[in-house]
């Protein structure tokens, strides 16, 4: 008798109800609405934690590109420059020439002045040919 109720204890306690099964569709109607209603609002709120993720990255990679282009000389600007310069440098020997050819007097010293010293070379250079027209007219 006493194994008897051992086993019937067993099978009560291993048997198909003894276990907690997950909801079927044997369940109610309004349970699993509720169910899913649960299911919908978590993966809304699973969207949202993702979109406001996102945001946050795209943000912060604005904020790193902003970041990089005013610590960043523009490439450029330091080329056009030393072009700007040569430029310069080259029509202020041209000028030169032009000026020792037609006036007949000078030396090439001065064209090459000129290519290295730019604009302050044509300074002197002008300075010294006023005082050579003053010269002549004397």
């Amino acid at each position: 008798m006493k194994r008897w109720a051992w086993v019937l204890v067993l099978v009560a306690l291993t048997g198909p109800g003894a276990i907690p099964q997950e909801p079927g569709p044997e369940m109610d109607p309004e349970r699993r609405m509720e169910m899913r209603a649960r299911e919908l609002k978590l993966q809304e709120h699973e969207a949202k934690v993702e979109f406001q993720r996102r945001m946050g990255e795209l943000e912060l990679r604005a904020k790193e590109q902003e970041l990089d282009r005013a610590y960043k000389p523009e490439r450029g600007g330091l080329g056009v420059l030393l072009l700007a310069c040569l430029v310069v440098h080259i029509l202020v020997a041209v000028w030169i020439y032009q000026d020792i050819r037609h006036r007949n007097t000078g030396s090439g010293i001065w064209i090459v002045l000129g290519l290295l010293g730019g604009l302050l070379a044509a300074l002197v250079y002008a300075i010294v040919r006023l005082g050579d027209t003053n010269r002549e007219k004397a």
